[in-house]
């Protein structure tokens, strides 16, 4: 393939992510002119905005996990099992799951450490590797995961001490957070300028302004929504496709969107399949037991490895 013809393929790829961007944009800004102006509103539209965003692209940019890893060991000069990435995958899974069992608010914390440095990672792509780097990737995400929990604070309160089993020390850390919010971002915004500014001034970095637009176009519309789409707007509008380009990237350039897209698809479907499974068997058995707590708790399991996988993409 020529060189201009690479060019025009890769310039197609951005332009359907752009394309994207906007119809996420698009969305999220008829959902919030629903809240708005609509009244009370029916929590079904919620959590169908949310599942869309989340099936649609949230699980998917996961979902191709196997081809990064794969692409990284190439690099490595070593060779790629299927087999062996499952097996490592799922058994870190049972391990991070097992923590849960014994330590829920220990694994709690972890999460929100984890997804914060993942949520940084990707969104500022791509950072020179410098440790001060890294320290304003982890500021930033640690501001987005706020600013998205303090979207319904009481209701994190809840899903907290629904998922930590009571913990009394979770519970009280976040009402300290939540009732001193301007504390805290006071002090995640302070400190995320300065460790940016001398990042800077250690090793410059261009970036496009398009893209910081965008991502606070996100954020703005997210200020006006609930937990629950709000979050599904940064993740899926926002984190998944700029996660999704930089795979691209990563792994040449050599497919569209949509050709990438497909590629997830086995993964997308099988997890889509087993969270209905898990919900079909929770209704006709277990409608007692309190199903957020599990869901959530399923969530975080495979947010880890899907972290380090990434972790070694964004590092090469």
């Amino acid at each position: 393939m020529s060189l201009k013809a690479c060019k025009m393929f890769s310039l197609d790829f951005h332009t359907q992510i752009h394309r994207l961007r906007l119809l996420a944009l698009a969305t999220g800004l008829v959902l919030v002119l629903l809240h708005q102006l609509g009244g009370t509103l029916n929590p079904v539209i919620d959590y169908v905005f949310f599942g869309l965003f989340i099936i649609l692209a949230g699980i998917p940019h996961g979902a191709l996990d196997h081809l990064v890893e794969e692409k990284s060991l190439a690099g490595e000069r070593k060779s790629f099992s299927m087999v062996r990435f499952l097996v490592k995958y799922i058994a870190i899974i049972l391990a991070y799951a097992a923590l849960w069992f014994i330590t829920p608010a220990l694994s709690l914390l972890v999460f929100l450490l984890i997804s914060a440095w993942h949520f940084g990672e990707s969104d500022m792509q791509p950072a020179p590797l410098h440790g001060l780097w890294k320290v304003t990737q982890m500021l930033l995400g640690s501001l987005v995961l706020f600013f998205i929990l303090m979207r319904e604070p009481a209701y994190t309160g809840d899903l907290i001490a629904r998922i930590t089993r009571g913990s009394a020390l979770a519970t009280s850390a976040w009402q300290w957070a939540a009732s001193h919010a301007a504390i805290v971002y006071g002090a995640l915004a302070v400190a995320l300028f300065l460790a940016g500014f001398s990042a800077q001034r250690v090793q410059p970095r261009r970036w496009r302004l398009s893209k910081w637009v965008y991502f606070s176009l996100v954020l703005a519309l997210a200020y006006f929504l609930p937990l629950l789409p709000a979050f599904a707007l940064y993740f899926g509008g926002w984190h998944a496709l700029n996660t999704f380009g930089h795979i691209a990237g990563f792994l040449g350039h050599e497919k569209s969107f949509w050709s990438l897209w497909r590629s997830s698809m086995p993964f997308t479907l099988l997890s889509v399949v087993f969270l209905g499974a898990i919900a079909l068997i929770w209704s006709g058995r277990f409608s007692h037991i309190d199903p957020l707590p599990i869901l959530f708790i399923f969530i975080a399991v495979i947010t880890l490895p899907h972290l380090l996988v990434m972790q070694k993409m964004f590092s090469r």
